[in-house]
């Protein structure tokens, strides 16, 4: 068995592993962070709509009638906490989302010209296994269809007259 096959830590699974503890020490750095719930999920959807403008609307509202401040419904400090939460941590969603976005075009942008190899190289091997003296191929060839898991060519529908 070639040694490439035998799992083993290499280079980028190291620099993988630096990140991964990077990145969780610094979610363990943000206050209250909380991952989703399908329980809350939906009611947080529309939430996300009300302008943050009428919140502050709201906040001052609150602190100017009395009416509004016995009642106790909106907390006007947590209220600010949570706009300064967002003002502050709203960057780097952004940042990470362009990290996320930056990572999956890499790992593609590496992956691509490999993949375009193995093909041509399929294609290849598919054409050598044609001449009799290349038989071996053959059983090869099964195991790389079946790893491959493409079905051929779709199959035009048939237009209704």
């Amino acid at each position: 068995m070639p040694d490439r096959l035998i799992p083993r830590v290499t280079p980028a699974k190291r620099r993988a592993a630096v990140v991964s503890k990077v990145l969780d020490t610094a979610a363990a750095r943000i206050p209250g962070l909380t991952a989703p719930h399908k329980e809350t999920s939906r009611s947080m959807r529309g939430h996300r709509t009300v302008p943050r403008r009428f919140i502050r609307s709201m906040m001052a509202a609150v602190d100017a009638v009395e009416q509004l401040q016995a009642e106790g419904m909106l907390d006007v400090d947590e209220a600010e906490a949570a706009l300064q939460f967002e003002a502050a941590f709203r960057p780097l969603v952004d940042k990470i989302a362009l990290l996320l976005n930056s990572l999956t075009y890499t790992i593609d942008l590496r992956l691509s010209p490999v993949t375009t190899k193995a093909l041509r190289t399929y294609a290849l091997a598919k054409a050598l296994a044609r001449s009799k003296k290349n038989s071996s191929l053959i059983g090869l060839l099964r195991v790389l269809k079946r790893d491959l898991g493409r079905k051929g060519p779709r199959k035009k529908r048939k237009k209704k007259a």
